[in-house]
């Protein structure tokens, strides 16, 4: 895997001054900037030697415009796509089942499903990006919990599938995964402690016994 982050906003001022764009950059507005008829950045990644890109605020954003150029693109240029979920979705309780469910839905209908599975060109899912921030939130208590980011990783997880089995969309050789900060933490069960590692420990002790996040 030689990949690369990709988030270039189309911005001359430091923070956009003030007026932030989209951050999905899947957008077919963003073309001039990864696509043929201007920069190109995904031919360059791939000349680099890129064989992937990972992105954030792929799906979620509610935005209704179509990601099936790029990932066109992509696919033509040899790149395989690891495209994020918006990780700032509502999540009532730490429960994020509708919202990724809707998400992936709408990503289905905007060129992220063809011929009943995923895109070609998408390799793997990023559900959340860094979940253990929630422990931070007011509603984790007690304060820093590792059920907060548990539950809301297996309820994205469980969003997806479902948005999946809905669709009649096949999940193909497409990868579900989550990134972890590299904070120094313990996984929820007590089992690890380190950075980026207690979350993989997360995953094993939730799926395991989903009640261990508050998680039915």
């Amino acid at each position: 895997l030689r990949g690369i982050a990709y988030g270039a906003l189309p911005c001359t001022e430091q923070s956009c001054g003030g007026q932030r764009p989209s951050e999905d950059m899947l957008l077919q507005s963003y073309s001039k900037q990864w696509g043929p008829e201007g920069r190109d950045d995904l031919a360059i990644m791939a000349g680099l030697g890129a064989n992937a890109v990972r992105l954030y605020h792929s799906l979620g954003l509610d935005i209704e415009e179509s990601h099936a150029g790029f990932l066109d693109h992509a696919q033509a240029t040899g790149l395989n796509v690891m495209a994020g979920f918006h990780t700032y979705g509502a999540c009532p309780g730490f429960d994020c089942f509708e919202t990724w469910k809707q998400a992936a839905l709408q990503g289905f209908r905007q060129g992220f499903a063809q011929s009943g599975g995923w895109h070609p060109a998408v390799a793997a899912l990023i559900l959340l990006n860094e979940p253990d921030f929630m422990g931070a939130s007011p509603m984790c208590q007690p304060s820093g919990a590792a059920w907060c980011r548990v539950k809301a990783a297996l309820s994205a997880l469980d969003g997806v599938l479902a948005a999946e089995k809905e669709a009649g969309v096949s999940a193909g050789r497409v990868r579900l995964t989550v990134t972890w900060s590299f904070g120094i933490s313990t996984s929820i069960d007590g089992q690890v402690t380190g950075p980026g590692i207690f979350g993989f420990q997360d995953m094993v002790a939730g799926i395991a016994d989903p009640q261990i996040a508050h998680y039915t």
